[in-house]
């Protein structure tokens, strides 16, 4: 049988529609990882939801159009194959690798699909979500389920603002999406999502001198500390990529989240890249440090307890999901889980210099 999943027309121009993942920042989130239950049954539910997903984003965000509200639909590699069937992956979707280094450690934790709700509303996210469950309930197990929320003017619960150097307009794309570089999954993306507890008693102790050192920016105005004065480990300093002279970037979404019952106050990392290898090399850089022990000193009083990384397909992937695995004549059994590439290195060396000069790559 034919191979079923709509693929790019050499022959067409236009690139496939992505996921919007580029839409524009929100004042309410929530983001669910799930673990595809067994069963081909299983499978098949989460296949149809993909499918239906266009709709039933439609249905929930016709009640305020003003709400903005979007989702995006992320797999896992340990499930790529399981709801895709044979044929051709990702060619960088891989397990998230995780990372040690003394006490810092950046966790990997189960997750086969997120969805990651955004609008102006929570009550629009909340709905969205709870049809989502309803759609899968009995398929999916849920891993791990936050409610983001929008923080005085995008600051984190660090009292910084957080976001300032993301892309926007069409560098935000060249940042976030697939291109000539993997051909079959252009419009397509990689995200890698964290979920990181801080000490907040203790990070209210510092100095708002010390404080401004370890982001790297003043904490009032957000204006970027001058080179001459931010210390090496700064946060911003080591999360900034350069390969031959030109600054690699990612566009990112976090969000604080945080229960007062139980004491927990966190941020939400959310981070979509063309490549997984960029968003890699800033996770080596703050936990390892650059050069090795030039740590993020966030890091002293923020942990990780969740990591993942997940392939975002275009929309005509996605919903091509729905009509079931692929099926290609004498295609072999599904393989297990790409083995993933050697990790980047704590020197700022990336598997990324084939992207530049790419088409849509500047």
């Amino acid at each position: 049988m034919e191979d079923r999943r709509v693929m790019p027309d050499a022959a067409d121009p236009t690139p496939p529609e992505p996921q919007p993942l580029l839409a524009t920042l929100t004042a309410a989130a929530i983001f669910l990882v799930v673990v595809v239950n067994p069963g081909e049954a299983s499978a098949g539910a989460v296949r149809a939801l993909c499918g239906d997903m266009a709709g039933l984003l439609r249905a929930v965000g016709f009640r305020d159009l003003e709400g903005r509200l979007s989702c995006v639909t992320g797999i896992g590699s340990g499930a790529w194959d399981r709801l895709a069937g044979p044929g051709p992956r990702p060619a960088e979707l891989h397990p998230f690798r995780e990372i040690k280094a003394g006490p810092r450690h950046a966790v990997a934790t189960p997750g086969d699909v997120m969805f990651h709700i955004r609008a102006t509303r929570m009550d629009m996210c909340f709905e969205l979500a709870t049809h989502i469950m309803t759609r899968l309930a009995g398929a999916v197990t849920v891993v791990d389920e936050v409610h983001g929320f929008r923080y005085f003017d995008e600051r984190d619960l660090l009292g910084f603002v957080d976001g300032t150097e993301n892309p926007a307009g069409a560098a935000a794309a060249d940042a976030a999406l697939i291109g000539a570089e993997d051909p079959e999954f252009t419009g397509g993306s990689y995200v890698i999502v964290q979920k990181y507890l801080h000490d907040l008693a203790g990070w209210n102790a510092l100095p708002v001198e010390q404080q401004e050192n370890i982001i790297g920016r003043e904490k009032l105005s957000d204006i970027e500390l001058a080179d001459d004065v931010k210390p090496s480990y700064a946060h911003n300093a080591l999360n900034t990529i350069t390969v031959d002279g030109e600054e690699i970037k990612i566009v990112r979404d976090n969000m604080p989240f945080g229960s007062v019952g139980d004491g927990q106050y966190g941020t939400y990392f959310i981070g979509y890249a063309r490549s997984p290898a960029t968003t890699e090399q800033m996770l080596v850089n703050m936990f390892v440090g650059s050069p090795e022990g030039n740590y993020d000193r966030i890091l002293d009083f923020s942990r990780t307890v969740t990591g993942n990384l997940f392939f975002v397909p275009s929309e005509p992937v996605l919903e091509a999901l729905a009509d079931g695995p692929r099926e290609t004549a004498g295609a072999p059994a599904p393989a297990g889980p790409a083995t993933p590439p050697a990790p980047p290195g704590p020197t700022g060396s990336l598997n990324i210099g084939s992207l530049k000069g790419a088409p849509g790559n500047g």
